[in-house]
């Protein structure tokens, strides 16, 4: 049987702690969470006393992230980084966020009240369900009774729409189920069944389980991370390739990539064959899925063994490049070995032509590149290059210095 994933969101009082922790609630116990409310039909929750005890009692590896984002690790309770208990108020956590740049700011923005809400992601154990009419409209009540996997809990911007629109209600109940709505709530909401569906096929194929492989297209490495996939409708890197005329893409984070958007190419046209996508619209979702690159390195298993180091000095050159800083302790979390993490640290060369970001300094194709450090394994950078084209480095270099 199929569990699928679910998120709530709630204002909360978040507390920045005079030690750095960061510490809350996720969840509250008996507090009637509206779901839906029109005029005709409302929806209501509440997580039980309990709810939580099956997953604090097997220890489930609970993940701590600002806004659900995998690149935005805050702690993990298996690194004793995130605590967490239920008390008579609810879900309490306790979280020792890292010295980086997401963990400071995250502090900061608690600190300043500008982040007030949380949320948790889980897949539901035990439920009970009731429906009653008050005389002019039905009431639908879901009480909560145990939590089957609880996956994290997260610090978010927006703990709920402000607005009172019906779209902006209805994109808020979507989203808080990523493998859709039950089929119960949709067929009793008319505005879920149309909204938010403008982009077509496409977004409804798009897998929606947001753990580190679904989160770069490689939904078939999912179970590295999941127990149970909350979107398994969806979570098939195939149905994810579409073919555009002649020129074959991938479905990764709602744009269709193409084969050079991706650290790795095992086959052009196949699409299943492709690892860690990097060449987004926007540079925030560049460096995020570079982020999560450098964390699913050493897990997927789609890059050979004789292609993994080629594929790594790439994406050490495109961190580099966008100014990806990665801290030791951040590394360690991210499970690099050493000799990544000094990589990561070392000065190389940061020239971006297609020759260099695959390794291959010693055919570096950029004549007027002035990076001191794309030195060929011989010793001649110039050796393949025309006596023109030689000249002109030289000169580049020359300038630089």
């Amino acid at each position: 049987m199929k569990h699928p994933v679910e998120r709530r969101f709630r204002k909360a009082e978040v507390r920045a702690k005079s030690d750095g922790h960061i510490e809350g609630h996720a969840s509250v116990f008996d507090q009637e969470y509206v779901l839906w409310d029109s005029a005709s039909y409302r929806v209501v929750e509440v997580v039980k006393p309990g709810a939580f005890s099956r997953a604090l009692k097997e220890k489930q590896d609970v993940r701590a992230l600002n806004n659900h984002d995998p690149s935005q690790l805050l702690g993990r309770t298996s690194a004793k980084t995130l605590s967490l208990e239920e008390d008579d108020q609810g879900l309490y956590f306790d979280c020792d966020p890292p010295d980086t740049q997401i963990g400071r700011d995250v502090r900061t923005l608690i600190k300043r009240g500008d982040i007030s809400g949380c949320s948790f992601g889980f897949t539901v154990g035990k439920d009970t369900v009731t429906e009653t009419n008050d005389g002019q409209k039905t009431i639908r009540r879901r009480e909560i009774n145990e939590i089957r996997d609880l996956f994290d809990v997260s610090t978010v911007t927006y703990p709920a729409y402000e607005g009172t629109d019906v779209k902006a209600r209805a994109l808020e109940l979507r989203s808080l189920f990523p493998a859709g709505v039950p089929a119960s709530l949709s067929g009793a909401i008319p505005e879920l069944r149309k909204d938010g569906d403008d982009d077509g096929d496409d977004k409804e194929q798009e897998c929606r389980c947001r753990c580190r492989a679904c989160y770069s297209a490689e939904c078939d490495e999912c179970e590295m991370h999941m127990k149970d996939c909350g979107d398994g409708d969806r979570c098939n890197h195939l149905v994810r390739s579409i073919q555009r005329g002649d020129t074959p893409t991938k479905r990764v984070d709602s744009e269709d990539l193409t084969a050079g958007c991706f650290i790795y190419v095992g086959d052009a046209a196949k699409p299943e064959t492709w690892a860690l996508p990097w060449k987004f619209k926007s540079e925030a979702k560049i460096k995020s899925h570079l982020r999560n690159g450098l964390a699913r390195f050493g897990q997927t298993e789609k890059i050979p063994a004789d292609k993994k180091a080629a594929a790594w000095k790439k994406l050490v050159r495109l961190c580099k490049r966008y100014g990806i800083a990665v801290s030791s302790e951040e590394a360690k979390s991210l499970g690099l070995t050493a000799e990544q993490r000094k990589e990561l640290r070392s000065d190389s060369c940061d020239c971006v032509c297609p020759e260099c970001l695959n390794g291959n300094c010693e055919e570096c194709s950029d004549v007027n590149c002035s990076d001191a450090n794309c030195d060929p394994a011989d010793g001649d950078r110039f050796s393949h290059l025309s006596q023109e084209q030689a000249q002109a480095r030289t000169r580049a270099l020359e300038l630089s210095l």
